[in-house]
């Protein structure tokens, strides 16, 4: 009796040592298995942040592209705007020119109504007028001369600075390496001036024509001018 229930404890042992064998084994697969999908869990939702924070990084870059694509845009039509506004050096050309017959006492108004008079389809006449006066200076012996245009329409004199000799004295011939004063009187008494060195070039506005004028050097105390006839 004493040995069967000894085999039957022993065999109670064993059956014991078996149960707590198997539960430690599933214990330690729970633990593992929770801990994987744990760590499985954790690790996706981490890639799934990292991916939202991407796509949130992507948009804001994309907006900030778009944003400047939009200001680049701006600046460029602003860059247009600026240089069709800025005046070409033509342009500029013209405003000096306005800018000093102004100075000269020429109205603005005038001068505006001149321009929007003038046409692209404007002829000049053939014929060239010619003519030549003496450029007084203040020493000069000879009387003033003048030089008269289309029956009196327009009259020109010249003033220039006397040319010195060797001995630095002063002739009564003008210097033409000086700048000279060329005045244009036109119907009414109005008179307009042009001055600097030779050759010279001035235009004159009357009524619907445009007279141009080119004053050179010529023979000594002379002075060679022609004038064309524009319509505008």
């Amino acid at each position: 009796m004493s040995l069967g229930l000894a085999h039957r404890k022993e065999l109670q042992k064993r059956r014991n040592q078996r149960f707590w064998l198997i539960i430690k084994i599933i214990f330690f697969l729970t633990i593992f298995i929770g801990s994987s999908y744990l760590a499985f869990d954790t690790g996706q939702k981490i890639a799934l942040r990292n991916v939202e924070y991407s796509q949130e990084q992507f948009n804001q870059q994309a907006t900030e592209l778009d944003n400047m694509r939009i200001q680049l845009g701006n600046t460029e039509a602003a860059l247009n705007k600026m240089q069709k506004i800025l005046p070409t050096s033509e342009i500029q050309d013209l405003l000096n020119v306005i800018n000093q017959k102004a100075a000269n006492g020429i109205g603005f108004e005038r001068m505006s109504a001149l321009i929007a008079g003038m046409t692209k389809d404007g002829k000049c006449d053939d014929q060239i007028q010619s003519k030549r006066f003496i450029v007084s200076t203040p020493i000069s012996q000879h009387q003033e001369s003048a030089a008269s245009f289309y029956r009196g329409l327009v009259t020109v004199i010249g003033k220039g600075s006397p040319t010195l000799n060797e001995q630095g004295n002063p002739e009564s011939w003008f210097d033409p390496e000086k700048p000279v004063t060329v005045s244009f009187t036109l119907p009414g008494g109005e008179k307009q001036e042009t001055d600097g060195i030779l050759p010279l070039y001035h235009s004159v506005i009357v009524k619907d024509k445009e007279y141009r004028f080119t004053i050179i050097n010529g023979q000594r105390s002379f002075a060679e001018i022609t004038v064309i006839s524009c319509d505008l």
